[in-house]
Protein backbone atom coordinates (compact mmCIF):
# COMPACT_ATOMS: atom_id res chain seq x y z
CA UNK A 1 0.00 0.00 0.00
CA UNK A 2 1.13 3.66 -1.18
CA UNK A 3 2.17 6.10 1.97
CA UNK A 4 -0.07 8.76 2.25
CA UNK A 5 1.21 12.83 2.51
CA UNK A 6 -0.87 15.60 3.05
CA UNK A 7 1.00 18.93 2.15
CA UNK A 8 -0.15 22.26 3.54
CA UNK A 9 0.53 24.85 0.68
CA UNK A 10 0.51 22.57 -1.56
CA UNK A 11 -0.54 24.84 -4.83
CA UNK A 12 2.15 27.38 -4.34
CA UNK A 13 6.27 27.56 -5.27
CA UNK A 14 7.42 25.12 -3.07
CA UNK A 15 4.50 22.68 -2.25
CA UNK A 16 3.51 22.46 -5.78
CA UNK A 17 7.30 21.07 -6.61
CA UNK A 18 6.81 18.61 -3.20
CA UNK A 19 3.87 17.59 -4.17
CA UNK A 20 5.52 16.14 -8.19
CA UNK A 21 8.20 14.83 -6.15
CA UNK A 22 6.24 12.54 -4.11
CA UNK A 23 3.76 11.64 -6.97
CA UNK A 24 6.59 10.62 -8.59
CA UNK A 25 7.88 8.01 -5.33
CA UNK A 26 4.60 6.47 -5.44
CA UNK A 27 2.77 8.19 -2.44
CA UNK A 28 -0.61 9.48 -2.60
CA UNK A 29 -0.64 12.87 -1.90
CA UNK A 30 -3.67 15.32 -0.16
CA UNK A 31 -3.24 18.86 -0.72
CA UNK A 32 -4.97 21.21 1.80
CA UNK A 33 -5.99 23.92 0.31
CA UNK A 34 -8.62 27.30 0.44
CA UNK A 35 -12.02 27.44 -1.49
CA UNK A 36 -10.20 30.09 -3.45
CA UNK A 37 -6.74 29.01 -3.84
CA UNK A 38 -4.88 29.39 -7.12
CA UNK A 39 -4.94 25.84 -8.15
CA UNK A 40 -3.44 26.14 -11.21
CA UNK A 41 0.50 24.40 -10.68
CA UNK A 42 -1.13 21.32 -9.72
CA UNK A 43 -3.53 21.07 -12.72
CA UNK A 44 -3.73 17.62 -14.34
CA UNK A 45 -2.03 16.03 -11.69
CA UNK A 46 -3.63 12.59 -9.20
CA UNK A 47 -3.84 13.92 -6.19
CA UNK A 48 -6.65 14.18 -3.37
CA UNK A 49 -7.74 18.05 -2.40
CA UNK A 50 -9.28 18.56 1.23
CA UNK A 51 -10.19 21.96 1.47
CA UNK A 52 -9.59 24.14 5.07
CA UNK A 53 -7.48 26.54 6.32
CA UNK A 54 -4.53 26.15 8.92
CA UNK A 55 -5.47 29.53 10.66
CA UNK A 56 -9.00 27.37 11.97
CA UNK A 57 -8.40 24.35 13.64
CA UNK A 58 -11.75 22.93 13.07
CA UNK A 59 -11.39 22.49 9.53
CA UNK A 60 -7.99 20.34 10.28
CA UNK A 61 -9.36 17.60 12.16
CA UNK A 62 -11.10 15.42 8.77
CA UNK A 63 -8.28 16.03 6.31
CA UNK A 64 -5.37 14.99 8.95
CA UNK A 65 -7.24 11.50 9.25
CA UNK A 66 -5.55 8.24 7.76
CA UNK A 67 -2.10 10.02 6.21
CA UNK A 68 1.35 8.88 7.47
CA UNK A 69 3.43 11.98 6.07
CA UNK A 70 2.71 15.41 6.78
CA UNK A 71 4.50 18.55 4.96
CA UNK A 72 3.71 21.52 6.59
CA UNK A 73 4.68 23.96 3.38
CA UNK A 74 2.10 26.73 3.87
CA UNK A 75 2.73 30.03 5.18
CA UNK A 76 3.34 33.81 4.32
CA UNK A 77 6.57 35.60 3.83
CA UNK A 78 4.62 38.90 3.21
CA UNK A 79 1.97 40.52 5.43
CA UNK A 80 0.26 43.92 5.83
CA UNK A 81 1.34 43.40 9.59
CA UNK A 82 3.40 41.57 12.56
CA UNK A 83 -0.22 40.03 13.38
CA UNK A 84 -0.95 38.45 10.68
CA UNK A 85 2.74 36.96 10.25
CA UNK A 86 1.76 35.26 13.65
CA UNK A 87 -1.64 34.42 13.00
CA UNK A 88 -0.41 32.46 10.26
CA UNK A 89 2.64 30.99 10.62
CA UNK A 90 2.98 30.92 14.36
CA UNK A 91 -0.76 30.30 15.55
CA UNK A 92 -1.33 28.57 11.94
CA UNK A 93 1.24 25.59 12.43
CA UNK A 94 -0.01 25.11 16.01
CA UNK A 95 -3.53 24.75 15.40
CA UNK A 96 -2.33 21.89 12.80
CA UNK A 97 0.50 20.20 15.28
CA UNK A 98 -2.17 20.35 17.63
CA UNK A 99 -4.76 18.51 15.35
CA UNK A 100 -2.29 16.09 13.98
CA UNK A 101 -1.88 15.15 18.06
CA UNK A 102 -5.39 14.92 18.46
CA UNK A 103 -6.35 13.14 15.24
CA UNK A 104 -3.55 11.49 13.74
CA UNK A 105 -1.24 10.67 16.70
CA UNK A 106 1.07 7.56 15.34
CA UNK A 107 1.95 9.81 11.75
CA UNK A 108 5.21 8.85 10.77
CA UNK A 109 6.34 11.96 10.15
CA UNK A 110 5.37 15.55 10.74
CA UNK A 111 7.84 18.11 8.75
CA UNK A 112 7.59 21.73 9.38
CA UNK A 113 9.36 23.86 6.92
CA UNK A 114 10.85 26.64 8.69
CA UNK A 115 13.10 29.42 7.02
CA UNK A 116 16.52 30.25 7.66
CA UNK A 117 14.86 33.80 8.83
CA UNK A 118 14.00 31.87 12.28
CA UNK A 119 17.77 31.39 12.97
CA UNK A 120 19.08 34.69 11.73
CA UNK A 121 21.90 35.41 9.55
CA UNK A 122 25.19 34.78 10.31
CA UNK A 123 28.29 37.10 12.44
CA UNK A 124 31.11 36.80 9.79
CA UNK A 125 31.54 34.77 6.70
CA UNK A 126 31.46 31.21 9.24
CA UNK A 127 27.93 29.34 7.92
CA UNK A 128 25.85 29.12 11.18
CA UNK A 129 24.59 25.64 11.90
CA UNK A 130 21.45 24.07 13.66
CA UNK A 131 23.33 24.94 17.35
CA UNK A 132 23.45 28.56 16.70
CA UNK A 133 21.41 30.77 18.93
CA UNK A 134 18.54 32.37 16.97
CA UNK A 135 18.44 35.54 16.96
CA UNK A 136 15.54 36.73 13.69
CA UNK A 137 15.58 40.03 12.61
CA UNK A 138 12.13 40.95 11.59
CA UNK A 139 8.50 39.84 12.06
CA UNK A 140 8.40 36.95 9.38
CA UNK A 141 11.59 35.47 10.45
CA UNK A 142 10.36 36.07 14.84
CA UNK A 143 6.95 34.34 13.18
CA UNK A 144 8.63 31.24 11.67
CA UNK A 145 10.57 31.09 14.90
CA UNK A 146 7.63 30.12 16.88
CA UNK A 147 6.19 28.06 14.58
CA UNK A 148 9.15 26.09 15.38
CA UNK A 149 8.66 26.20 19.02
CA UNK A 150 5.17 25.12 18.60
CA UNK A 151 6.15 22.09 16.96
CA UNK A 152 8.80 21.53 19.01
CA UNK A 153 6.37 21.30 22.14
CA UNK A 154 5.21 17.77 20.30
CA UNK A 155 8.72 16.59 19.83
CA UNK A 156 8.29 14.06 22.71
CA UNK A 157 4.46 12.89 21.69
CA UNK A 158 5.04 13.31 17.66
CA UNK A 159 7.62 12.50 15.20
CA UNK A 160 8.53 16.46 14.28
CA UNK A 161 11.62 17.62 12.23
CA UNK A 162 11.90 21.01 10.81
CA UNK A 163 13.68 22.48 7.67
CA UNK A 164 15.04 25.34 7.63
CA UNK A 165 15.86 26.79 3.86
CA UNK A 166 17.53 30.04 2.99
CA UNK A 167 16.85 32.03 0.02
CA UNK A 168 14.45 29.37 -2.47
CA UNK A 169 14.49 29.60 -6.16
CA UNK A 170 13.09 28.17 -8.99
CA UNK A 171 10.25 27.78 -11.73
CA UNK A 172 7.31 28.96 -10.20
CA UNK A 173 8.79 31.17 -8.15
CA UNK A 174 7.65 35.37 -8.09
CA UNK A 175 9.60 36.35 -5.32
CA UNK A 176 13.10 35.86 -6.43
CA UNK A 177 11.74 36.45 -10.15
CA UNK A 178 12.12 40.59 -9.38
CA UNK A 179 15.70 40.20 -9.49
CA UNK A 180 15.27 38.08 -12.69
CA UNK A 181 13.59 41.01 -13.78
CA UNK A 182 15.92 43.68 -13.07
CA UNK A 183 19.06 41.80 -14.27
CA UNK A 184 17.02 40.66 -17.63
CA UNK A 185 16.67 44.57 -17.97
CA UNK A 186 20.39 45.52 -17.50
CA UNK A 187 20.39 46.44 -13.92
CA UNK A 188 22.02 44.49 -10.74
CA UNK A 189 21.47 45.69 -7.91
CA UNK A 190 24.19 46.22 -5.05
CA UNK A 191 23.10 46.76 -1.39
CA UNK A 192 25.90 48.44 0.62
CA UNK A 193 29.36 49.33 0.20
CA UNK A 194 30.93 46.03 2.02
CA UNK A 195 30.21 42.75 -0.32
CA UNK A 196 27.68 40.38 1.28
CA UNK A 197 26.82 36.83 1.23
CA UNK A 198 24.45 34.45 0.67
CA UNK A 199 23.35 31.03 0.62
CA UNK A 200 20.81 29.30 -1.98
CA UNK A 201 18.67 26.26 -2.97
CA UNK A 202 17.21 25.17 -5.87
CA UNK A 203 13.59 24.54 -5.13
CA UNK A 204 14.21 20.73 -6.94
CA UNK A 205 17.30 20.25 -4.13
CA UNK A 206 14.82 21.55 -1.29
CA UNK A 207 12.03 19.52 -1.96
CA UNK A 208 14.46 16.19 -2.28
CA UNK A 209 15.56 16.89 1.14
CA UNK A 210 12.54 17.32 2.21
CA UNK A 211 11.34 14.00 1.15
CA UNK A 212 14.71 12.57 3.06
CA UNK A 213 14.10 14.44 6.42
CA UNK A 214 10.66 12.45 6.12
CA UNK A 215 11.58 9.04 5.30
CA UNK A 216 14.71 9.30 7.60
CA UNK A 217 14.66 7.33 11.04
CA UNK A 218 17.48 10.45 12.74
CA UNK A 219 15.51 13.05 11.83
CA UNK A 220 13.01 12.76 14.40
CA UNK A 221 12.64 16.01 16.56
CA UNK A 222 15.37 17.69 14.69
CA UNK A 223 16.13 20.85 12.80
CA UNK A 224 17.98 21.37 9.36
CA UNK A 225 19.57 23.63 7.13
CA UNK A 226 19.20 22.77 3.45
CA UNK A 227 21.05 24.61 0.97
CA UNK A 228 23.38 23.97 -2.38
CA UNK A 229 26.32 23.94 0.04
CA UNK A 230 28.09 26.72 -1.43
CA UNK A 231 28.53 30.30 -0.44
CA UNK A 232 27.83 32.89 -2.70
CA UNK A 233 28.71 36.76 -2.95
CA UNK A 234 25.57 38.63 -3.93
CA UNK A 235 28.01 40.13 -7.14
CA UNK A 236 28.73 36.30 -8.17
CA UNK A 237 25.16 35.37 -7.52
CA UNK A 238 24.18 37.78 -9.81
CA UNK A 239 26.44 37.76 -12.06
CA UNK A 240 25.60 34.03 -12.66
CA UNK A 241 22.18 35.19 -13.42
CA UNK A 242 22.73 37.70 -16.29
CA UNK A 243 24.74 34.81 -17.75
CA UNK A 244 22.27 32.67 -17.37
CA UNK A 245 19.51 35.34 -19.17
CA UNK A 246 22.42 36.22 -21.95
CA UNK A 247 22.17 40.01 -21.07
CA UNK A 248 24.29 42.58 -19.99
CA UNK A 249 23.91 44.73 -16.79
CA UNK A 250 25.28 47.29 -15.11
CA UNK A 251 25.91 47.40 -11.66
CA UNK A 252 23.44 50.26 -9.38
CA UNK A 253 24.65 50.50 -5.95
CA UNK A 254 21.82 51.20 -3.76
CA UNK A 255 23.30 52.69 -0.28
CA UNK A 256 21.12 50.80 2.47
CA UNK A 257 20.10 53.75 3.98
CA UNK A 258 17.68 54.91 0.74
CA UNK A 259 16.66 50.97 0.44
CA UNK A 260 15.26 51.30 4.33
CA UNK A 261 13.53 54.45 3.03
CA UNK A 262 11.93 53.47 -0.12
CA UNK A 263 10.59 50.01 1.75
CA UNK A 264 9.13 52.51 4.52
CA UNK A 265 7.28 54.59 1.93
CA UNK A 266 6.55 51.64 -0.01
CA UNK A 267 4.99 49.83 2.89
CA UNK A 268 2.60 52.81 4.39
CA UNK A 269 1.49 53.59 0.75
CA UNK A 270 0.48 49.79 0.31
CA UNK A 271 -0.81 50.11 3.64
CA UNK A 272 -3.41 52.34 2.63
CA UNK A 273 -4.39 50.16 -0.09
CA UNK A 274 -5.10 47.77 1.87
CA UNK A 275 -2.43 45.58 0.14
CA UNK A 276 1.31 43.98 1.04
CA UNK A 277 4.25 45.61 -0.77
CA UNK A 278 6.66 43.50 -2.78
CA UNK A 279 9.89 45.42 -0.75
CA UNK A 280 8.98 46.17 3.04
CA UNK A 281 10.61 46.69 5.93
CA UNK A 282 11.30 43.54 7.29
CA UNK A 283 12.55 42.77 3.70
CA UNK A 284 14.55 45.56 3.46
CA UNK A 285 16.80 44.65 6.93
CA UNK A 286 17.23 41.39 5.14
CA UNK A 287 18.48 42.96 2.49
CA UNK A 288 20.85 45.03 4.80
CA UNK A 289 22.55 42.03 6.24
CA UNK A 290 25.35 40.93 4.94
CA UNK A 291 25.72 37.23 5.99
CA UNK A 292 22.67 35.15 5.09
CA UNK A 293 25.16 32.30 5.15
CA UNK A 294 24.14 28.22 6.74
CA UNK A 295 25.64 24.78 7.38
CA UNK A 296 24.17 21.60 5.40
CA UNK A 297 26.74 19.49 7.26
CA UNK A 298 24.18 17.83 9.66
CA UNK A 299 21.94 17.34 6.89
CA UNK A 300 24.41 15.47 4.56
CA UNK A 301 25.79 13.19 7.55
CA UNK A 302 22.04 12.17 9.06
CA UNK A 303 20.05 12.25 5.76
CA UNK A 304 22.28 11.85 3.29
CA UNK A 305 21.70 14.95 1.68
CA UNK A 306 23.69 16.13 -1.74
CA UNK A 307 22.94 18.71 -3.38
CA UNK A 308 22.54 17.77 -7.55
CA UNK A 309 22.01 22.00 -8.24
CA UNK A 310 25.01 25.19 -8.18
CA UNK A 311 23.45 27.85 -8.53
CA UNK A 312 24.51 27.98 -12.79
CA UNK A 313 22.65 24.81 -13.45
CA UNK A 314 19.59 26.21 -11.08
CA UNK A 315 19.41 29.80 -12.94
CA UNK A 316 19.50 27.91 -16.20
CA UNK A 317 16.57 25.91 -16.15
CA UNK A 318 14.82 28.50 -13.63
CA UNK A 319 15.53 31.11 -17.05
CA UNK A 320 14.19 28.68 -19.29
CA UNK A 321 10.56 27.71 -17.81
CA UNK A 322 10.43 32.48 -16.60
CA UNK A 323 10.71 32.76 -20.71
CA UNK A 324 8.49 29.87 -21.67
CA UNK A 325 5.72 30.98 -19.43
CA UNK A 326 6.79 34.39 -20.37
CA UNK A 327 7.61 35.93 -17.28
CA UNK A 328 10.58 37.01 -18.70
Amino acid sequence: MSPKALVTGGNGFVGSHLVEALLKKGYEVVCLVRNKSDLRFLSGLKIEYKYGDITDKSTLMEPLKGVDFIFHVAGITRAKNKAEYFRVNASGTKNLVQACFETNPHVTRFIYVSSQTAAGPARDLHPIDENAKCEPINDYGRSKLEGEKEVLNFKDRLPVTIIRPPAVYGPRDKDILYFFQMINKGIIPSFGLKESYLSLVYVKDLVRGLILAAESKKSSGQIYFLTDGKTYSWSEAFGIVRDSLGVRAIRLRIPKSLLVTFAFFSEAFTRLLGKTPLLHLGRAKELCQRFWISDISKAKTDLGFVPEYDLKKGALETVRWYKDNKWL
